[in-house]
């Protein structure tokens, strides 16, 4: 028998404000990826109240880049006469790719004004990154925020509560429990392996996440009910693409500066 979610989205209000699983199973998923960061970050030298600071710069950046791609995939029409939309994330929702992104540019800037080595901060993001993401995927299961398509798989997913925004009475493929499932396995490859990942040159775990968040999501988008783009593929995919991309130019510029270290401690020894 399929499984059924009958829970309100809304977990409670304060003030007349609604409180939402989601919004606190993100909270939650923020705060591990935060103390993960600084563990790590403390562990190759970067100080924890660094990484703090860090984490308001990229979540701020997340939550705008993933408003604006989401605005500009769904809404664009309606922005010309409603300007503030773009600001009304309660309206709508968010673009996980968008988010990234902005995640990516505000690390980038961040590292450079703080004096840090941009590659191996992004190293130090990546392992957090991956379990906040498998954490977060679990509050859309409980609102039933990006459903599957419907299956007759033992494991389905029924939702019967009026207030979640999947389809209602109708068995569905429980997409959010295998992106949680998919990133955490993710997470503990990047994280029992980041030293000998290291190894191959600093920026190597950000590039294997990169890869591997983009081959999961590419995968699970083939169950996912969104309308195809070009070549079939939905424009999740087509932005999948491109991050693989990003993630051999990230390999092979941690490749490059492995090597470059390497020749410059060689030739320091014959000196």
């Amino acid at each position: 028998m399929p499984f059924v979610i009958d829970i309100d989205p809304v977990a409670f209000g304060v003030l007349g404000v609604s409180i939402r699983w989601y919004g606190l199973i993100l909270v939650v998923a923020a705060a591990v990826a935060i103390w993960l960061a600084r563990q790590e970050g403390a562990r190759r030298g970067i100080d924890p109240a660094t990484i703090s600071d860090g984490a308001i710069w990229v979540g701020l950046a997340a939550l705008a880049g993933g408003r604006l791609l989401y605005v500009a995939q769904n809404e664009l029409g309606s922005l010309a006469a409603q300007p503030a939309l773009v600001l009304m994330v309660w309206m709508g929702g968010l673009s996980f790719y968008g988010g990234l992104a902005g995640a990516l540019v505000a690390l980038a800037v961040f590292a450079r004004r703080r004096g840090l080595p941009i590659l191996a901060t992004l190293d130090v993001a990546a392992p957090a990154a991956a379990i906040g993401q498998a954490i977060g995927h679990l509050g859309c299961l409980i609102g039933g925020d990006s459903y599957g398509l419907p299956t007759d798989l033992p494991w389905a997913v029924i939702y019967s509560n009026p207030g979640a925004l999947a389809p209602q009475g109708i068995p569905l493929h429980p997409t959010q429990a295998y992106e949680a499932i998919a990133l955490a396995i993710l997470f503990a490859g990047l994280w029992l392996g980041r030293e000998r990942l290291s190894r191959l040159g600093t920026g190597v775990i950000a590039a294997t996440y990169l890869a591997g968040l983009a081959t999961i999501r590419f995968g699970l988008f083939f169950l996912r009910d969104e309308p195809a783009a070009f070549l079939g593929l939905k424009t999740a995919q087509l932005i999948g693409v491109g991050t693989v991309i990003l993630a051999v130019v990230l390999f092979i510029a941690a490749r490059r500066s492995r090597h470059g270290s390497t020749a410059l401690a060689m030739e320091a020894s014959r000196s």
